[in-house]
């Protein structure tokens, strides 16, 4: 495990985050997946009220059920950019953390999650903040979802 948040950060910085970097928080889920409905139970409200969550744009996906994968379909035009770097999705929970619209990491699962994504964007955010310490977090406190089925 230790290997795979070393990972993580390595390709955090291999990114450069800037001051005026967009990062973007994508979490892929089904309404019949229940370790999205522990990880919505227990960790979003987190996340979101979280100085990580509310300095990124946190976008969910929402497919239709754990037998079908995510389609481009289930995502909003705007997104669609993500769906063309990740293809279809067939394991959720899902994480992806993308800086200045390129996916930067991905990771599957509450355990990948706690361990491996939340220290990548926290590193991301830390990083941003210090190369843009007067202004704050630029470009942050959004969310959306998407239900489109």
């Amino acid at each position: 495990m230790l290997a795979r948040c070393l990972l993580a950060l390595l390709l955090l910085c291999a990114l450069p985050v800037r001051g005026e970097s967009r990062i973007e928080v994508f979490y892929l889920h089904t309404p019949d997946c229940p370790y999205c409905q522990h990880w919505e139970a227990r960790s979003r409200g987190e996340l979101l009220a979280s100085p990580e969550g509310r300095a990124v744009r946190y976008v969910e996906i929402r497919g239709e059920t754990l037998r079908q994968p995510i389609l481009a379909r289930h995502y909003p035009p705007e997104y669609q950019w993500v769906y063309e770097q990740i293809g279809p999705s067939r394991g959720v929970p899902r994480f992806l953390l993308a800086v200045d619209g390129r996916i930067a990491l991905s990771v599957y699962g509450t355990g990948g999650y706690s361990q491996v994504f939340l220290p990548a964007l926290k590193a991301a955010v830390a990083n941003r903040a210090a190369s843009f310490p007067r202004a704050g977090f630029p470009h942050g406190g959004a969310h959306a979802r998407n239900d489109a089925s």
